[in-house]
């Protein structure tokens, strides 16, 4: 699993004609891995030398007094677009999603994976209500339905066609790999939280990609896969919770628990006053529990 202290640095576009503009490994001393984006030494604002492109915080550029001229492919350098600003939309893999980094940002992320039938945006609230200072990474399933989305097929409310399960899965696996590498987000730092249509696909992940997922906050949740592989969920933590008056889908989580449990993970139950919404409760017990100590073999 790559973390963000290792993950490599992609430089915004070039700004001024003949600057080379190299990638550096964030150095040691001062580094706050929280934030990624940091390249050689982070300068203030009035620094000389100092660039700044939209999206990112201000940094310096590394212009050596004397450099030769070589043929481009040879040149270290990096040149791509630059990232869209804070909560903009963007598209990677096939998904769209929102990232909303903090100015004083923790070295914490949550995924947020919303419901059937909204977006991407449904679950930002709640989010950061749990977490003021964590980095958000809100995507949107690619599954149309009525006005918004959903991430796999249904057959019925509790039927689902296994195919999109599993294809949806293994590509929001990648997705969620490479968003990590491309905003240096450590996934073992992260917690995935899910509700409804978007906490079964956070099931599914752990299921068919264990070592992914290290942390789960899966909110209504129901089993959804016919037949799951033999695995170790030993180095993951679950909290599942579930709407008391919620009479569709709250008889199916004990069932969800006990197989994350058969296969190792660590599983927290707990129970709302609620139907199938969500509300304050929710964030106020995934909160609590994240600030519990990991006591997850690798977690921690």
């Amino acid at each position: 699993m790559s973390r963000s202290g290792e993950t490599g640095v992609v430089i915004g576009r070039a700004l001024k004609a003949g600057c080379h503009y190299r990638a550096m490994r964030p150095p040691t001393h001062g580094f706050d891995s929280s934030r990624g984006n940091d390249i050689g030494k982070k300068t203030g604002s009035n620094a000389p030398g100092s660039i700044n492109f939209r999206g990112a915080r201000k940094y310096r550029v590394y212009k050596p007094a004397k450099q030769p001229e070589m043929p481009r492919n040879q040149k270290d350098v990096i040149i791509m677009d630059e990232l869209p600003g804070d909560g903009e939309p963007q598209s990677w893999l096939g998904f769209s999603y929102r990232l909303f980094r903090p100015d004083d940002a923790s070295d914490e992320t949550l995924f947020l994976l919303h419901g059937s039938g909204v977006d991407e945006m449904t679950l930002v609230p709640l989010g950061r209500q749990i977490a003021q200072r964590a980095v958000l990474v809100a995507v949107r399933g690619r599954i149309p339905q009525e006005d918004g989305f959903r991430w796999f097929t249904r057959i019925t409310p509790t039927r689902f066609e296994q195919e999109s399960i599993r294809s949806e899965t293994h590509a929001f696996a990648n997705f969620a790999t490479e968003i990590a590498a491309r905003h240096a987000l450590d996934l073992w730092r992260t917690t995935f939280l899910g509700y409804s249509n978007g906490a079964n696909l956070v099931s599914s992940l752990m299921l068919l990609h264990p070592g992914l997922v290290a942390q789960a906050a899966l909110l209504r949740a129901m089993p959804v896969l016919d037949a799951v592989p033999p695995m170790d969920l030993s180095a993951a933590r679950v909290l599942v919770i579930t709407g008391e008056a919620d009479l569709t889908y709250a008889p199916f989580a004990p069932a969800l628990e006990a197989l994350l449990e058969l296969h190792g993970a660590k599983v927290e139950a707990r129970t709302v006053s609620s139907g199938h919404e969500f509300g304050p409760p929710d964030a106020a017990i995934v909160k609590q529990w994240l600030a519990e100590p990991a006591t997850v073999s690798g977690i921690g």
